[in-house]
């Protein structure tokens, strides 16, 4: 009895829909770049550790991130865009910009960005994780 009572608490958990972390983070350095972003209309939240790099793309990278908090959408996906043609294979980017779509309503350009971020993640399995979370959340709509 003890284990059916287990496996079920185990089974809802897995089927239940992502919840909001405040203090929870991603252990990865593939994603130290990647920001502590969380919306209410999509119920996700990405689990960065908000460090910037040094160099223009950092720089962007702020700025995106100051444009996300003040709910300018278009300029942040502006900034986004910019440092991913500098940085061209940087995993994190691609989940902030797929993160974006999501949240402007755009779900093919989300699950094709995250997608892109999937393939230049390279072997980081806790990357990859956070990279599959976003993905089935988009699936799920």
């Amino acid at each position: 009895m003890r284990f059916v009572l287990v496996f079920l608490v185990v089974l809802l958990s897995a089927c239940s829909a992502p919840q909001y972390h405040p203090t929870a983070t991603l252990s990865s350095e593939v994603f130290d770049e990647l920001p502590n972003w969380y919306d209410d209309r999509l119920g996700l939240q990405l689990l960065g550790a908000n460090q910037y790099p040094s160099g223009p793309h950092g720089t962007l990278l702020q700025q995106a991130d100051l444009a996300f908090t003040q709910n300018n959408l278009q300029a942040c996906q502006i900034y986004l865009e910019r440092a991913q043609r500098i940085e061209t294979r940087n995993a994190g980017i691609y989940v902030r910009l797929s993160y974006l779509y999501w949240l402007q309503q755009k779900p093919p350009q989300a699950l094709q960005t995250a997608r892109r971020a999937l393939s230049v993640v390279g072997n980081d399995d806790r990357a990859k994780h956070e990279i599959n979370r976003l993905i089935s959340a988009i699936q799920s709509l």
